[in-house]
């Protein structure tokens, strides 16, 4: 393991630790949806892969829907391994190559750390909290999104997963006025509601960075 990726997971491990880790708040007994807020950034998102847990199954159903759209996938479980850690900053040396996925916290919070280096920030956090009928899905992202998101994945039921994997993928359209709008989700988006949230280690997160 190099010594850069050395240090850079041990200061994320320290930033880690110092964030709120609990259980889903009691209470929450069925499936529902429940949005949250951000602002946006002009232009489209082009994503050469996506991640994807392959420990969930759920995240199996995301990254399986991905593929059968035609996007490459990248199974990452928990941790960045040297060739991943490698290849990122090596392509963000290039030019600040948007990522997306499905993952635990820990992951995101890792590619996070990455990622702001190189000038990007999240776009959209999706937080999967619960199981079955008491499955709780949380949105941060544009007002427009945030509608969207609600309504698709209340649809979806068990099958969330998969269209939660669509909507990430609906990012790359950047049809302009619609509601996957670029210029109102990316600009300066404000993702202190989420941080702000708690999560446990069973939660799964759906996410873009820009």
């Amino acid at each position: 393991m190099s010594t850069t990726r050395r240090f850079f997971l041990r200061g994320a491990a320290l930033g880690i630790l110092a964030l709120p880790i609990c259980g889903m708040a009691a209470g929450a007994e069925s499936t529902h949806v429940r949005p949250a807020g951000a602002r946006g950034r002009t232009g489209r998102l082009d994503f050469d892969r996506i991640f994807f847990d392959p420990r969930r199954a759920h995240a199996l159903a995301f990254g399986e829907t991905v593929r059968q759209l035609g996007v490459p996938t990248h199974a990452l479980s928990g941790d960045i391994d040297d060739r991943c850690y490698e290849d990122l900053q090596r392509r963000w040396r290039i030019a600040r190559t948007p990522l997306a996925g499905i993952t635990d916290f820990r992951a995101l919070f890792l590619l996070q750390m990455m990622a702001s280096d190189a000038g990007l920030r999240p776009v959209l956090r999706i937080h999967h909290c619960g199981h079955g009928a008491s499955m709780v899905h949380e949105v941060f992202g544009s007002s427009a999104y945030r509608e969207t998101s609600h309504a698709r994945l209340s649809r979806a039921g068990i099958h969330w997963s998969r269209a939660a994997a669509r909507l990430v993928l609906d990012l790359t359209a950047g049809d302009p006025g619609a509601v996957n709008d670029l210029s109102e989700m990316c600009h300066a988006a404000d993702m202190s509601p989420a941080n702000l949230r708690a999560l446990d280690s069973r939660a799964l997160v759906t996410w873009a960075i820009a």
